[in-house]
């Protein structure tokens, strides 16, 4: 690759791009020429964190047709989620799940995917058009759980479907106030895990609760402050959901670089 890369803003560094070259997928050796793959990751890189459109991609990266396509596929073939697993191997070793979840406002040009796609994500509220990312952060920064939802659904009505993909069994659950339903609260200890969420003013039910241990959620709102960096998914320019997701995860494997 040339060296040129390398004084990108937006590009891995040669540290980085040693540890993301073997979790690539390989190019083909039949056929037409492949695209380098460090390249193209390159390449997606840069239009996540500038935001610009995939027609502005510099040329020095190729044809940003050809790269999109590259992209689209890669999405299919969960390549990011992959890479994200492959840097979080030790993810059983953490002790809190962290829940939480953050809005991110639609423009117009990701709007306009064909019906038989569904929305997308994309719900409409008194904000406007927005995406809701909702994730399961430890303790350690790492991304254990990820969904997508219109910005106008509640947080618990999708918090159990999100906490069943992880093992819960003596980790302890931190959670803000929308999470403090009877029903999630039993969700939790049914799977082994502990209920650090504080309850609602109105609640008849009161709870223990450990308010120093509380005080450790700070990670996922910081969490969603850093991937919020990368201006394409503080806003969202994606008409499918599928690729909006990518983002977060091509995000999320950033942070553990």
């Amino acid at each position: 690759m040339s060296n040129s890369f390398y004084h990108e803003r937006y590009c891995l560094t040669k540290t980085q791009e040693e540890i993301i070259k073997p979790l690539l997928p390989a190019p083909k050796s039949t056929g037409r020429p492949s695209l380098n793959p460090l390249i193209v990751f390159n390449a997606i890189l840069w239009i996540m964190s500038s935001g610009a459109a995939w027609r502005d991609l510099p040329a020095h990266f190729g044809n940003w047709n050809s790269i999109y396509h590259k992209f689209r596929k890669w999405c299919a073939d969960d390549v990011f989620e992959n890479i994200l697993q492959a840097l979080v191997a030790d993810t059983e070793k953490y002790l809190l799940v962290q829940i939480d979840s953050t809005f991110c406002k639609v423009h117009q040009h990701a709007t306009g995917a064909r019906k038989k796609y569904g929305n997308q994500a994309i719900g409409l509220s008194r904000g406007g058009k927005t995406t809701k990312i909702h994730a399961l952060v430890n303790e350690n920064f790492q991304l254990i759980g990820l969904l997508l939802t219109g910005g106008n659904i509640h947080d618990s009505e999708c918090a159990t479907s999100l906490l069943s993909k992880v093992n819960l069994d003596g980790k302890t659950v931190l959670g803000d106030k929308a999470f403090c339903s009877t029903r999630i609260r039993d969700f939790i200890q049914a799977r082994g895990g502990k209920v650090c969420i504080p309850d609602k003013i109105n609640s008849r039910a009161l709870h223990e609760f450990d308010r120093e241990l509380y005080k450790a959620r700070n990670v996922i709102e910081r969490f969603f402050l850093r991937i919020k960096n990368h201006r394409r998914i503080a806003t969202r320019y994606d008409k499918l959901a599928l690729c909006f997701l990518n983002f977060v995860l091509l995000a999320s494997i950033m942070l553990q670089l």
